[in-house]
């Protein structure tokens, strides 16, 4: 009499179905992975833009406030009496100077670059897919109790290589 042995194993079409169901999720995965890849310069990038804003903002936040103010501040209208007018209206913009002499906020409004410059307008090296705008404004309307004529808005806009904007906003307050 023969015994049956029993064989363990897989058919050839549970292999052909494992095979086509792995190569589908691989193919999924890959397309995943590839996807990521492509997109993983943007923080990079975006960094970078960060980096040159801060530096813009920064170089504009050491400046004087306007042409009338004395160097280490002016006075502010705080209502008390002790400067009742404020600082000396002076028109937003630059005074006829070039980037290397802005002395004051206001001269920064309406900068815009391809590729940024350093303060001594030398470019900075690494960004030439990257351009800096600058506004400086006055509010419409007091701010946390100042009156608008002693507060700027200055915004710093930096757009990547990629094509991405990153804004970079702060008041400044005559004082």
């Amino acid at each position: 009499m023969r015994s049956r042995l029993s064989q363990g194993g897989f058919t050839l079409v549970e292999t052909i179905i494992v095979i086509v169901l792995l190569g589908a999720m691989l193919a999924g995965m890959t397309a995943l992975f590839t996807n990521n890849v492509g997109k993983s310069y943007r923080p990079y990038l975006r960094q970078r833009a960060l980096a040159v804003a801060n530096a813009f903002m920064d170089e504009i936040l050491n400046k004087r406030w306007n042409e009338a103010t004395p160097l280490g501040g002016g006075c502010v209208n705080t209502g008390s009496g002790a400067c009742p007018t404020g600082p000396a209206a002076v028109a937003i913009g630059a005074d006829g100077e070039s980037r290397a002499t802005f002395d004051d906020i206001d001269d920064y409004h309406g900068l815009n670059q391809t590729p940024p410059q350093d303060s001594s307008g030398v470019n900075m090296p690494g960004y030439g897919g990257y351009s800096v705008a600058v506004s400086v404004t006055q509010p419409g309307a007091a701010w946390n109790g100042v009156p608008a004529a002693d507060v700027r808005l200055i915004t710093v806009s930096v757009t990547s290589s990629s094509n991405e904007t990153i804004t970079v906003s702060a008041y400044r307050v005559n004082f």
